[in-house]
């Protein structure tokens, strides 16, 4: 399922950063709940690239909450994000 159709079938917006050693820039997902968007961020973190990052520990999800419009600045992870966002509700297409 696509962003535009998260967003259509009335999926909550939720911002967060995501923490090793450095921070990115607020990244966003379209979700049904908390527990999603918490899930989504976690497995996006584990994508991201080490390089990323000062070092390779384990990321944290930071300030994970709704969020009432979208963001003014995108965090170059943001592409990581969308297709995790989209692929996590695949299975609820059919």
């Amino acid at each position: 399922m696509t962003i535009e159709e998260m967003k259509a079938k009335g999926y909550t917006l939720y911002a967060a950063f995501i923490k090793k050693h450095i921070v990115t820039k607020e990244v966003e997902v379209w979700t049904e709940d908390w527990d999603d968007a918490l899930a989504i961020l976690e497995e996006t973190a584990k994508a991201l690239p080490n390089s990323a990052f000062e070092n390779e520990e384990t990321p944290d999800i930071q300030q994970l909450a709704r969020s009432v419009e979208p963001l003014p600045f995108i965090a170059t992870a943001q592409s990581t994000v969308t297709d995790y966002n989209e692929d996590f509700y695949k299975s609820g297409e059919e």
